[in-house]
């Protein structure tokens, strides 16, 4: 099946910087709605407002920070991109269920730059504040035990989706050996049980979904529902059932996802902090926007796929991990130096720009000299006898 890429024109700068799958078709788009979730999280944890400003400002502020939700859309981009080998395996009967080397690319992309981030991080914390603690939440993290446990989230609050996320890679293999033996219609049907019907229920049962702070606890399964369309859309594909003309429904995501970050906004200006289901109902228009987004796959040359390709964006979204990892610290560092901005917008500038600039300098810097060689080397394509 040939790889589908648009005849894109000025982006020759951006192949340095991207590595191809090992086991997954190249999906050029992807990477442009991996930037927009990123570029989404970046807003909302750099753009804040004064909690004494009129309801107009106040709407603008909880809009960014609505967009903290770009998280979901990761979510179910991993969904659909972790599980199509998985797909593939199925629908072609493999007589192996876990795609080789799935254990080893998945350590390769995650571990090494969260490592560096949490040395990082840790060594930081420690020289500023004198307080060791920080010690103890590095060793959870390298240790990996903050996959499974609850662990302090002051080190980096934005960590609890990575721990969401590795769950997510624990539990997918389990997934599909559970259904080996079921056909791919009926492997495809019991998505629906696994990653929406049980996790939405543990969440109503726990009334908590993932949580940062103050400790970072995935609440285990509550937050796999936001990989469930990912995982259905993976299977609809390989089974070719996506329709060309589903692509035009796709381009809805785009709207569902302003309408929803603007309710959002909305009923937090109008009624305050939302109630717990009042969340979820956000969170539920965030999830079916993101999974239509996923419906652009039916149709490469869809003008909207066209867009999402522009190498900026890719870029942003290639580097996405690294971005993630490091730019929220870095943002309250340049805030906690420079704030509080008191109304000057000169500072409030400075620290909004000052932090943007550092956070992307470096993350880019870990990619490019740090994270991608060893992805280079993680995902050479399994020998055939082991296909």
């Amino acid at each position: 099946m040939p790889t589908p890429k648009p005849n894109l024109s000025g982006d020759s700068w951006l192949n340095p910087w991207h590595v191809d799958p090992a086991v997954n078709r190249n999906y050029d788009f992807i990477d442009g709605l991996r930037g927009m979730a990123i570029l989404m999280v970046i807003c909302c944890h750099h753009f804040y407002v004064n909690p004494q400003a009129g309801p107009g400002v106040q709407f603008m502020g909880n809009f960014f920070g609505a967009c903290g939700r770009g998280v979901v859309l990761f979510f179910a981009l991993s969904g659909f991109l972790i599980a199509w080998p998985f797909w593939k395996r199925k629908v072609g009967q493999a007589p192996l269920v876990v795609p080789p080397g799935y254990a080893r690319r998945r350590f390769w992309k995650i571990y090494p730059p969260l490592a560096v981030s949490v040395l990082f991080f840790t060594v930081w914390n420690i020289a500023k504040t004198g307080d060791w603690s920080f010690a103890g939440i590095a060793a959870r993290w390298l240790s990996g035990l903050a996959f499974l446990l609850p662990v302090d989230g002051r080190l980096n609050p934005v960590m609890w989706s990575l721990a969401v996320e590795v769950q997510f890679y624990l539990f997918l293999p389990l997934f599909f050996l559970v259904c080996r033996r079921l056909r791919p219609m009926a492997c495809l049907g019991m998505t629906g049980l696994f990653f929406l019907v049980i996790p939405v229920m543990a969440r109503v049962w726990m009334k908590s979904g993932p949580t940062f702070h103050p400790y970072i606890d995935p609440h285990f399964p509550a937050g796999l529902d936001a990989f469930f369309l990912g995982v259905l859309m993976a299977g609809l594909h390989n089974l070719n059932l996506l329709k060309k003309g589903w692509a035009n429904i796709g381009c809805l995501g785009l709207g569902l996802w302003l309408v929803a970050l603007l309710t959002s906004a909305a009923m937090t200006v109008w009624w305050g902090p939302q109630t717990f289901w009042q969340d979820q109902g956000i969170d539920l228009m965030e999830k079916i926007a993101s999974g239509l987004l996923l419906l652009l796959v039916a149709d490469p040359e869809h003008r909207v796929v066209r867009w999402l390709c522009h190498p900026v964006l890719r870029w942003c979204g290639i580097i996405s991990y690294e971005w993630y990892l490091f730019h929220q610290p870095i943002f309250y560092w340049f805030r906690f130096q420079l704030g509080p901005a008191g109304g000057n917008v000169l500072i409030y500038a400075e620290i909004m720009i000052g932090s943007l600039v550092t956070g992307l300098l470096v993350s880019a810097l870990v990619y490019r000299f740090f994270s991608l060689p060893i992805l280079k080397r993680g995902r050479k394509p399994p020998s055939p006898a082991k296909v």
